[in-house]
């Protein structure tokens, strides 16, 4: 392992000082990964021998200085010995923590967590959406006031962690802040991503929670009836906003497209399929998926009705969607005046839920189909979030069934022998015509 680490010195030139001095920087490189540290030391930028990463002359300040670096490197490679004799698996990140004086066994739960946020909004926008961010923070905070209020204490270290941790933490929610299990398992699943992504840095050698799991309970899924989507559809909201939001509201219905996809859908998102028909080629920002999706006839009515309009033609986008919460908003007041019942309030993901429900499964798709054209990451999230409804379309269709077979007549054996003896007789009939003809 030792022979993959590489030791370099070298001028962080961007942060010379106003006294016109350049700091050397340490960076310490193992296969492809890498982290780099300031070493104190800040010199004029001609005095730096680049290819010995020493520097230059033979005053007393620059050899004190020069055996700082040495000593430097020294310790680098002490930690990685050490690391080697204790048989444990490493990476750059714990060679980093060490060298620092922050050790494994003085890593805590609330500094990685801190580490992850971090990171997690240096590529805010790219990876991380912003209000996947602010959930992560939410859990965050949580965990914060567990931690205080079971401990009284504002940190605990990671060894710390174990199944009790998690089940008391569960408690916590549900007793603090009301919480349901479904909420709690959120909190729980954010949280053990940070623990995994912890292990992959080698912060901590075995998953602390291995045998806890929190049972997810199924919730009735709310979805619109073909009567409901007809109604929004058909009916004239007299003020031109709340026109635009019911359009792209049955847009949503139709394409089972999210608010971001929906939001940020282009011309270039429409293709022809090999079917020779019109698709939209979307990238679902949630799962980082790319998926396909039919234009069924009222999608395409809507993209066509909403081609010419000005703040499409200005963004250069499909659809005129505002944001996320005026949008929501709209669709209160569209939901009221249309009568929609108030156990349906209308928000952005009912149209997903009513595509794949009252467009899709009712109409029989099959669901491997409809995982696709969702974007799911797998069909197993698609019967996992739609299985109650395909048991109930199950049960539809069985009664569909026996209600077609009673009501055929049961016909009568007298009938039913003189319908035979009737093709008897045809077919002798059919019989001697052909001899006849034969002869």
């Amino acid at each position: 392992m030792e022979n993959n680490i590489k030791i370099t010195f070298w001028l962080y030139k961007a942060k010379k000082n106003s006294k016109n001095l350049t700091p050397i920087y340490l960076r310490v490189t193992q296969n492809y990964d890498y982290f780099t540290k300031a070493t104190g030391i800040s010199i004029p930028a001609g005095d730096w021998d680049k290819k010995a990463m020493r520097i230059r002359g033979a005053t007393p300040e620059t050899d004190t200085d020069n055996s700082t670096l040495d000593s430097l490197k020294v310790k680098i490679l002490q930690i990685v010995n050490q690391l080697n004799l204790s048989g444990k698996p490493y990476n750059i990140h714990t060679i980093q923590k060490t060298l620092e004086g922050s050790g494994i066994s003085q890593l805590t739960v609330m500094g990685i967590y801190d580490e992850q946020l971090r990171e997690m909004n240096k590529l805010k926008g790219k990876d991380f959406a912003p209000a996947t961010i602010i959930k992560y923070k939410n859990t965050h905070l949580r965990f914060k006031q567990f931690i205080k209020f079971r401990y009284h204490r504002s940190d605990l270290y990671l060894y710390e962690l174990n199944y009790q941790f998690m089940s008391s933490f569960e408690a916590f929610l549900k007793q603090k802040f009301n919480n349901t299990t479904n909420t709690c398992y959120k909190h729980y699943q954010r949280f053990t991503r940070v623990i995994h992504q912890a292990m992959h840095k080698g912060y901590i050698d075995k998953y602390p929670f291995e045998n806890y799991k929190i049972k997810l309970q199924k919730k009735k899924i709310q979805y619109l009836t073909q009567e409901e989507i007809d109604r929004i559809y058909q009916t004239n909201f007299k003020v031109e906003r709340l026109n635009v939001i019911r359009d792209i509201f049955v847009f949503c219905i139709y394409t089972g497209l999210a608010y971001a996809e929906v939001e940020s859908l282009t011309p270039d998102n429409i293709t022809q399929g090999m079917d020779g028909e019109l698709w939209l080629n979307i990238h679902r920002k949630k799962t980082k998926k790319d998926y396909q999706v039919p234009l069924l006839p009222r999608a395409l009515e809507i993209l066509e009705k909403y081609k010419n309009h000005p703040q499409c033609l200005k963004k250069g986008k499909c659809l005129a969607v505002p944001s996320n919460v005026k949008y929501n908003a709209y669709l209160k007041e569209i939901g009221d005046i249309a009568g929609i019942p108030k156990n349906k309030p209308l928000v952005t993901h009912l149209a997903r839920k009513t595509f794949a429900t009252t467009v899709a499964l009712s109409n029989g798709m099959n669901i491997g189909v409809l995982s696709k054209i969702l974007g799911h990451n797998s069909i197993k999230v698609t019967l996992d979030s739609y299985g109650a409804i395909i048991d109930e379309l199950m049960l539809r269709n069985v009664k569909d069934l026996k209600e077609k077979l009673s009501l055929k007549k049961v016909k009568s054996p007298t009938t039913e022998f003189s319908n035979v003896n009737n093709a008897q007789e045809e077919l002798v009939r059919m019989a001697k015509k052909t001899s006849k003809n034969m002869n």
